[in-house]
C-alpha cells in the first residue's frame, strides 16, 4: 500500500537524521538539470533503426541492435553528444543534496551530481571503476558511485545488452559494494525500476535477508492509464521492500524533498554562547544551563549543533558528551555536531562569517546566551552578535536566554519589544532569563522548539 505523505515525512527524516541512508538517482533527476530520459536519449537512434520506443524496451538492447549495426564507436559518440555538456542547475539535485547524503548511487552517465556538488565547493569521490573503489572514504567525502559508468569514459560505460551481461565479470566489485549498500536505506529519485541491474540487486538482499531486510522509499508520479501500475507498486513493497510515496505532478517531488529538508532542518539546534571571564557565578551557570539543555535537547530528539564559543561551547560538548556515553551511544557525532569558526590571514573575519552562515543556515533554530558586550571597547561586537544577525536575516526560530550585561540580553531585550514577530515566544519569553532554573528552563525551551514545528 503507498505511503502517505506524512508517513514518509516522519519516517524518512528520522532516517536522515540518524546518518541511516544513502541515495540512488535515475535518469528522470537529471531530467531536471536539461538532460535526456532513457527515453529521449534512445529515440533518435531507435528511429534510425526503424524501430519505436514504448514502456516496454529495453534500452540495452537497443543499444545494442544500434551497435552491432553502426559499430560500438558510432554508439558512444552519439551518447556523448547529447549528454556530455556542463549543465547542472537542478532545483531537484540542489534539494537532494541538501539532505546530506554521503553515499550517493546512479546509472547516469552524466555529470550533474559531480558538477552541483562543485558548485558548492565540496569535495567527491568519483567512482566508476572498481580500481576507484580504493579511494573510498567512507566518512570523509562525498561517494558518487556511477553503476554505468561515466562520460569521460566512454569506452567503459555500460550501454549495450553484451555490456549488462559481462557487469558481474567487468564490476564485480561495484556490485558486492552496492550489495553491501543496500543493507542500509535507500531514497530512489527519477528511477522507473526496470533496470535488471539494479532489481537483481534488490531481489538478491530481500531473499537472503527476509523480513530483516531493511525498506527503502522511492517518490513517483502515479500512472492511472497503466491499468498495471497498482499491482507493479504493490509489487515493489512486497518483493523488493520499497515504499512507494505517488504524487500527481512530478513538481510535488520538489515540494516533498523541500519539506524534508525543513522537517530535518527543525531537529537541528545551533547553540550559540561564549564568554571570557573566570567568575564563579557565570562558570556555574553555564555548567549547570549545559548539562541541563543537553539532556533535555537529547532525549527529545534534537539534534546540537555547536562552533565552541569559549567556556560556554565546551561545557555544552563535554556535557552533550557525557549524556551520550551514559546511554551508551557510540556514534556521537550524529547528536552533537561540533564546527569551529576558525580563519587565518586578511580573510579570518570574512572565513569566520561565511563558516556560520554555512552551520546556521542547516538549522531551524538557534539559542543564544552569554556573549561578551563592552561598549567601551574598540570593537564591543563578538561573534554571538554576527550569529544573531545572520539567523535573523535567514528566518530561523531564534530563543534568547537573557544574562545580565552580555550580548543574550541585549537580544532578549530586542526581540520582546518586537513580541509580534516571534509570536512563539510571547508566552515564555519572561521565562527565558539566567534568573529561571535551568531544568524548567530547558523545558521551556523544548516546549517551544516542539510548538513551532508542529505549527509549520
Amino acid at each position: 500500500m503507498p505511503l502517505t505523505q506524512e508517513e514518509f515525512l516522519n519516517q524518512f527524516t528520522r532516517q536522515a537524521l540518524d546518518e541511516r541512508i544513502s541515495l540512488f538517482v535515475g535518469a528522470g533527476a537529471s531530467v531536471n538539470a536539461g538532460y535526456p530520459s532513457w527515453y529521449n536519449l534512445f529515440k533518435p537512434l531507435a528511429k534510425e533503426l526503424g524501430t519505436v520506443l514504448d514502456e516496454s524496451t529495453n534500452y540495452y538492447r537497443l543499444a545494442q541492435y544500434y551497435s552491432n549495426k553502426f559499430g560500438p564507436a558510432e554508439l558512444r559518440k552519439r551518447i556523448n553528444d547529447i549528454i556530455n555538456k556542463n549543465d547542472f542547475r537542478s532545483p531537484l539535485i540542489s534539494e537532494l543534496i541538501d539532505v546530506g547524503f554521503t553515499n550517493i548511487w546512479t546509472t547516469n552517465f552524466d555529470n550533474v551530481l559531480e558538477l552541483s556538488y562543485k558548485n558548492r565547493n565540496v569535495l567527491i569521490n568519483k567512482v566508476f571503476r572498481d580500481a576507484d573503489l580504493s579511494n573510498v572514504e567512507l566518512n570523509k567525502r562525498i561517494n558518487i558511485y556511477k553503476m554505468n559508468g561515466d562520460i569521460s569514459n566512454l569506452d567503459g560505460i555500460v550501454a549495450t545488452q553484451k555490456d549488462y551481461e559481462e557487469y558481474s565479470d567487468s564490476h564485480r566489485m561495484m556490485l558486492m559494494f552496492f550489495k553491501r549498500e543496500l543493507i542500509s536505506t535507500f531514497l530512489f529519485v527519477g528511477y522507473s525500476f526496470t533496470d535488471n541491474l539494479v532489481m537483481d540487486c534488490l531481489s538478491e538482499i530481500t531473499r537472503y535477508l527476509g523480513e530483516a531486510a531493511p525498506y527503502h522509499y522511492t517518490i513517483m508520479k502515479e500512472n492511472k492509464a497503466n491499468p498495471y501500475f497498482s499491482h507493479f507498486v504493490d509489487d515493489l513493497e512486497r518483493r523488493y521492500h520499497i515504499r512507494v510515496l505517488l504524487v500527481k505532478e512530478y513538481t510535488d517531488i520538489l515540494l516533498i524533498l523541500s519539506e524534508l529538508n525543513n522537517r530535518i532542518r527543525n531537529k537541528r539546534i545551533f547553540i550559540s554562547g561564549a564568554f571570557r571571564s573566570f567568575d564563579q557565578k557565570i562558570e556555574e551557570y553555564s555548567h549547570n544551563l549545559s548539562r541541563s539543555l543537553t539532556m533535555h535537547l537529547l532525549e527529545n530528539d534534537y539534534r546540537i549543533i555547536n562552533g565552541i564559543g569559549r567556556h560556554f561551547g565546551t561545557h555544552i560538548i563535554g556535557y552533550a558528551n557525557e549524556y551520550l556515553a551514559k546511554k551508551g551511544i557510540k556514534d556521537k557525532e550524529k547528536y552533537i555536531i561540533v564546527r569551529p569558526f576558525v580563519g587565518l590571514g586578511e580573510k579570518s573575519l570574512e572565513d569566520k562569517k561565511k563558516l556560520r552562515e554555512e552551520v546556521i543556515t542547516g538549522c531551524g533554530s538557534a539559542i543564544f546566551v552569554f556573549g561578551d558586550y563592552d561598549p567601551s571597547s574598540p570593537n564591543p561586537n563578538s561573534g554571538v552578535k554576527e550569529e544573531f544577525e545572520i539567523a535573523l536575516e535567514n528566518h530561523k526560530t531564534i530563543i534568547p536566554i537573557a544574562y545580565p550585561g552580555m550580548r543574550s540580553e541585549i537580544i532578549w531585550n530586542e526581540l520582546k519589544s518586537n513580541l509580534t514577530k516571534y509570536p512563539y515566544l510571547e508566552k515564555s519569553i519572561d521565562s527565558l532569563t539566567s534568573s529561571s532554573d535551568t531544568e524548567e528552563l530547558a523545558r521551556i525551551i523544548v516546549y517551544i522548539l516542539d510548538s513551532v514545528q508542529d505549527a509549520k
